[in-house]
């Protein structure tokens, strides 16, 4: 067998394996039901069955859904220590290799054997919202699998290369929609992802991501099955249905409210038929469950749960300040967006921009096994920025990595920015670095919003002089998109690191190789307004005053550097700074020298003044 790089999408719900084969995708879908894999696992004993044959056993017993049962062993991935199956602990990432393993090993018999290629690496597929612990994670239950992850790409921009790549013109298409919006919208059994892209210079840009886990599929089976609970015990005067039920049968009526669900999101089907035998532990009539379920039901049922995700479409467009309009086109993929009330409500929102697509099911994992045949790359879609003090006193955003660079691939870390900083304001003991994002893509202005990725701060000596304790700055990004930056104070001594791992990715449609040169040494962008606002972090009410300032060897020994330097602190260090025969204060020193610095003669500061008046002896001379 030959090794060639698979897509992999493995989901809450369902899990398969891609690849690309004459020319074409090749989806590994369960030879029996030709549906992707179900994301199953049974611990029987001694033995573990995962996908379909998982699935089936909760139907097949009488006595409910056999012990040793896990459905959804992604989401442990987003969670704290182990899972237990009867009171046994398994880590969740063996769990999650278990069905990793089940699509290797269905991928080496596909076809017979006759596809000839070995499932040994590939590019995964993730939500917008796993972090970098979840992406960690994920990686090693992938190589407990043994399967090494070339890279991460997110469920959405696979999705929209899939659709791209099957049009008859790839460049055409990407010439129609140069410039343009498109939000892929992702509903699946787990979560609802959103994504904004940009089609810009023959590659997909992210703009902005929103996730929600409280919105997948498996919430409407939820409500499904305790509608159907509610209708028995209605039924029989039963009293606390729960206490009743035979052990296991939760999880197998669970299991058939989804496939009710997914019956009646088939236009033809008004009505639906449950029945599950020996559901409770009692004699008589209430023992099998029957029951019998309309669309009208499952719409009213979930229109709160389709109304939420609906309304998520209006919260990530306010955020990119866009219109319905601006929206050229909407690709609705995931097993949820075949419900008529969802597929609806994406109609009346984007008319004539929701193509019908036959592959919802399979998108996702041939658009990884695309990626994975053209050799694309991922590459940062927004820069990565730190913020600098400037003479305005608000400071200015330097970037330490452009926008366009092109992310590791497996198994590498990048060095991507090495940069020196100087504290221009020790006293507090600590140098301050706000590393953040532009909220959009493309060119911004110096004063548009920004995004806080870190604050990463390392002490300094607070005795010291402003502009003599050096800062290094140092910027990686590993293969799982975690970014660290790492500050030094050469004086202090001391050290510290950040990570972050909140960044949006652009998938490059051609080979872009990272501009040459260092990018700690770039220009810092100067806000042309400097009476406006300061920034503040994002998501509080705190405003950063950074303390740091770009080093510079021509800075003629920094002497430029000291109009960076507080007023009132600048006072301190240098005595003449002021002297009304020189300009080198700047109007914002001024006011802090004057705010700050008490009176020479009174020591009383100038708020204090204010209030009190000039006093004798010091009438002439206070500054007020």
């Amino acid at each position: 067998m030959t090794d060639v790089v698979f897509g992999i999408d493995f989901g809450t719900t369902n899990s398969l394996a891609a690849v690309t084969v004459g020319g074409r995708t090749l989806a590994l879908v369960d030879q029996f039901t030709l549906r992707p894999h179900p994301s199953v696992i049974w611990y029987r004993g001694g033995d573990i069955v995962v996908g379909r044959e998982a699935r089936q056993n909760m139907d097949l017993t009488e006595t409910g859904a056999p012990p040793g049962f896990v459905r959804s062993p992604k989401m442990s991935l987003r969670r704290d220590g182990p899972i237990f199956v009867d009171g046994r602990p398994i880590e969740p990432t063996d769990a999650v290799a278990e069905v990793l393993k089940h699509l290797k090993n269905d991928a080496a018999v596909a076809r017979g054997g006759a596809l000839g290629k070995n499932l040994a690496r590939a590019v995964f597929t993730i939500p917008v919202d796993f972090g970098g612990r979840e992406r960690r994670a994920l990686r090693e239950a992938a190589g407990k699998a043994g399967i090494g992850v070339v890279q991460f790409v997110h469920e959405p921009v696979a999705a929209l290369y899939a659709y791209l790549r099957s049009r008859p013109d790839l460049g055409r298409e990407l010439a129609r929609l140069e410039g343009r919006s498109v939000l892929v919208f992702d509903w699946g059994g787990g979560t609802l992802d959103l994504t904004l892209c940009r089609i810009q210079g023959g590659a997909i840009m992210q703009v902005a991501n929103l996730g929600d886990n409280d919105v997948g599929g498996d919430r409407f089976d939820e409500r499904l099955r305790n509608h159907l609970r509610a209708k028995h015990a209605t039924a029989h005067g039963i009293e606390d249905i729960t206490v009743l039920e035979q052990p296991g049968m939760a999880a197998k009526l669970l299991h058939q409210c989804e496939v009710l669900k997914i019956h009646l999101s088939d236009p033809k089907t008004d009505s639906e038929e449950v029945i599950v035998r020996n559901y409770l532990k009692t004699d008589g009539p209430s023992r099998n469950l029957l029951g019998t379920v309309t669309r009208g039901e499952l719409d009213g049922l979930s229109s709160s749960i389709v109304a939420r995700g609906l309304a998520r479409i209006d919260e990530i467009l306010e955020q990119a300040q866009l219109s319905y309009q601006d929206i050229e086109l909407c690709l609705a993929t995931g097993g949820m967006v075949n419900m008529p009330a969802i597929r609806n409500g994406l109609t009346e929102r984007f008319v004539g921009r929701v193509p019908k697509l036959d592959n919802g099911d399979r998108i996702i994992a041939e658009g990884a096994a695309w990626i994975a045949n053209d050799g694309l790359r991922l590459t940062l879609s927004k820069p990565i920025e730190i913020l600098v003090a400037d003479t305005s006193g608000r400071g200015a955003y330097h970037s330490l990595v452009d926008a366009g660079w092109t992310l590791p691939i497996e198994n590498e870390t990048q060095n991507v920015a090495n940069t020196r900083l100087f504290c221009v304001d020790p006293r507090e003991g600590v140098a301050v670095v706000e590393v953040a994002k532009p909220a959009k893509i493309g060119k911004v202005s110096p004063s548009a919003p920004r995004w806080t990725l870190c604050v990463a701060k390392v002490e300094v000596d607070a005795n010291a002089q402003p502009l003599l304790e050096r800062i290094e700055c140092h910027l990686q990004i590993d293969h799982d998109y975690i970014a660290r930056v790492t500050l030094r104070s050469t004086g202090r001594g001391a050290s510290s690191s950040e990570e972050f791992h909140d960044l949006e990715f652009g998938l490059s449609l051609a080979e872009v190789s990272p501009p040459s040169g260092n990018r700690g040494e770039g220009k810092a962008s100067t806000p042309k307004d400097p009476a406006g606002e300061a920034q503040a972090l994002a998501n509080s009410n705190l405003v950063q005053r950074t303390n740091v300032a770009r080093y510079d060897e021509r800075d003629k020994l920094n002497e430029e550097a000291w109009r960076y330097v507080p007023g009132d602190l600048v006072a301190k260090w240098r005595s003449g700074y002021f002297d009304t025969r020189s300009s080198a204060a700047t109007s914002r020193q001024l006011v802090e020298r004057n705010f700050y610095v008490p009176c020479a003669r009174c020591k009383r500061r100038i708020s204090q003044i204010t209030v009190e008046g000039p006093v004798d002896g010091c009438r002439g001379s206070c500054r007020i």
